[in-house]
């Protein structure tokens, strides 16, 4: 019989998954649950040894003697101080002893509980991974312990062995063991290069067979030209497309800018699109809504990584499968298994593109996104383009860019604090124009990296100053919080045309069309000086201005959503005498 306790049948089903069949046990209050449930299951060959500082360096001796990871369960309080010797020793020889420690509820962290002690730093320096589970509450606490001891167990032999600490609270009775059977947890794979030809050909045969393969392509990939080729001889035999975003700075055949279909209607209406495999590439995205549309479908997805990285990324809850090595050497590997006759018939790439038609930008009046459009039109090929977070990336998603243009934002930890010192850095770093697109907010946060002495002539600085945080009216507005541009949007009359004339710009200033006209082709021109372009519009109408624009096109991708399924439902014929009745009723309201 297996215990209730959650956070302990996840634990050990995965300990069978992972192969780990030697445990040590050393008796307590707090670890009966992971005792019983691993001494009454026949997978496992278990030790009895109560001195916990013994049986640490005994776990050591199997695992050196069968060269396999050991694990050893102790409760909680100086029991778990006692495993540090054996767990130091495993460190300095590289032995992959899995330290599972007991625990008491977390809540009562210093409030004198009994045997309730510290004991997730008692092996920091001597373990390559530490990790604290949940009490198993909710979905996401089942998630969040699934995925760390995933984590956990993996870092006992991926990139080097040894010894992992798993921390496990127990809350509750210890005497519940109600489960006849564990529930299947999710194992998530490490692929390398070295694999089985019968391992990849698994995964090859996945994306071969697959009818919606989505490769969700984040920041901080170079994408060779190699690397191009290899993607789009990938997209003509399977049914893949590419997400990309400005940040992604990938174009070639499969790419679909996705970014406009999941932020304006938040992934509402896009059951069609729902991939059956998701591969993440890169970093973090600027897109707020994809990560949750796919994770609101994480059931009917796999999700593949492909990264050098030792870290897990689990960002859509259903990560399988790791593939430790680099994005050339995955790419040359899996094709080389994949048939000589296998296709793309395109019909996942045409509904990403029906989507997309459906999406309607308008020639918008005076603001952040119409001077977002008049900028993508003037920034020459091979330009350097850094966007502010959050609205200035947000606004230039919606306008195509010239060829080669390489685009970064800070959205790694999504701070306003460094942008301008970042793009300084950049812009230093080139001989080509660069391009800052800043809001106010974020401008004069770090304006001083303006006047850094590596500024050049190619420098291009676009403030978008609208008087504060407009990103707080888009979120919220004031109908919703009266007092918003107090201390939340920041209101403020700063400009700043005396601080970039004085270090030497050439100042531009403009708060309608027709001034930004007149000076904008400027910008994309060679010059003797850095220049400034200051915009000023006002907060609260950007953020309508936006508003609406999102609205509009999600009503629009609802009607016509609507309308197909009224076409399915009723027939061409019967939608007509539909249409015509309510027009009868509409003319005879009229009349009335």
């Amino acid at each position: 019989m297996n215990s209730s306790f959650r956070n302990v049948q996840i634990l050990v089903d995965l300990l069978k998954q992972y192969k780990i069949k030697d445990v040590v046990l050393s008796p307590g209050g707090s670890d009966i649950p992971l005792i019983h449930s691993i001494e009454t299951d026949e997978y496992f060959t278990c030790f009895s040894v109560v001195d916990e500082r013994s049986a640490a360096y005994f776990a050591m001796g199997v695992a050196l003697q069968k060269n396999v990871p050991v694990a050893c369960v102790c409760t909680s309080g100086t029991a778990v101080c006692n495993y540090l010797p054996g767990i130091t020793e495993a460190f300095y020889q590289s032995v992959p002893v899995l330290a599972i420690t007991a625990d008491k509820n977390p809540y009562y962290q210093g409030q004198l509980e009994i045997q309730k002690i510290e004991q997730t730093h008692i092996f920091d320096g001597v373990v390559k991974k530490s990790v604290d589970l949940p009490v198993v509450q909710n979905s996401e606490d089942e998630w969040l312990c699934n995925r760390l001891v995933n984590e956990a167990l993996l870092a006992l032999t991926h990139h080097g062995r040894g010894p992992v600490q798993i921390n496990v609270p127990i809350v509750g009775r210890t005497d519940l063991y109600d489960d006849k059977t564990l529930p299947p947890e999710r194992k998530i794979n490490v692929v390398e290069w070295l694999d089985d030809d019968e391992i990849w050909n698994k995964y090859a045969q996945k994306l071969v067979s697959a009818k919606r393969v989505l490769f969700v392509m984040g920041q901080g990939v170079t994408f060779t030209p190699g690397i191009v080729s290899l993607l789009e001889e990938l997209h003509k035999k399977c049914n893949c497309v590419y997400s990309v975003e400005h940040l992604s700075n990938l174009d070639c055949e499969g790419c679909i800018h996705t970014y406009p279909v999941s932020e304006i209607n938040g992934g509402s209406s896009l059951e069609k699109l729902v991939p059956e495999i998701v591969v993440s590439i890169g970093d973090n995205l600027s897109a707020y809504n994809l990560r949750p549309y796919l994770r609101r479908h994480c059931k009917q997805i796999c999700n593949w990584q492909i990264s050098e990285s030792t870290e897990i990324r689990d960002a859509y809850k259903c990560l399988t499968a790791v593939f430790d090595m680099k994005l050339e050497d995955f790419l040359r590997k899996i094709l080389s298994f994949f048939p000589a006759n296998s296709t793309n018939n395109a019909t996942y790439r045409a509904a990403w593109e029906e989507e997309l038609s459906k999406i309607t930008i308008p020639e918008f009046e005076f603001s952040n996104l119409h001077v977002a459009k008049k900028i993508s039109e003037i920034i020459p090929e091979n330009s350097i383009l850094h966007l502010a977070i959050l609205n200035s990336t947000r606004i230039m998603q919606y306008y195509k860019l010239a060829k080669g243009i390489r685009t970064y934002s800070n959205v790694g930890a999504l701070g306003i604090d460094g942008c301008v010192s970042t793009f300084a850095g950049q812009a230093a770093s080139t001989d080509e124009l660069a391009f800052l697109i800043v809001g106010d907010l974020s401008f004069f946060y770090d304006m001083n990296a303006a006047g850094l002495r590596s500024i050049g002539p190619n420098v291009r600085i676009i403030l978008l100053n609208n008087g504060g945080g407009s990103e707080f009216h888009f979120i919220m507005g004031k109908d919703k919080i009266p007092s918003l541009n107090d201390y939340i949007s920041a209101e403020h009359v700063n400009v700043a045309a005396g601080w970039a004339t004085s270090l030497g710009y050439e100042y531009y200033c403009v708060s309608n069309a027709e001034e930004l006209d007149a000076v904008i082709g400027k910008f994309g021109e060679k010059s003797d000086a850095p220049m400034f372009l200051e915009v000023l519009t006002d907060m609260e109408q950007d953020a309508k201005i936006t508003q609406k624009f999102y609205a509009d096109n999600a009503v629009k991708i609802k009607s016509t959503l609507a309308k197909k399924i009224a076409r399915s439902v009723l027939g061409g014929k019967n939608v007509q005498k539909v249409k015509n009745i309510l027009k009868v009723i509409k003319l005879s309201l009229i009349h009335i």
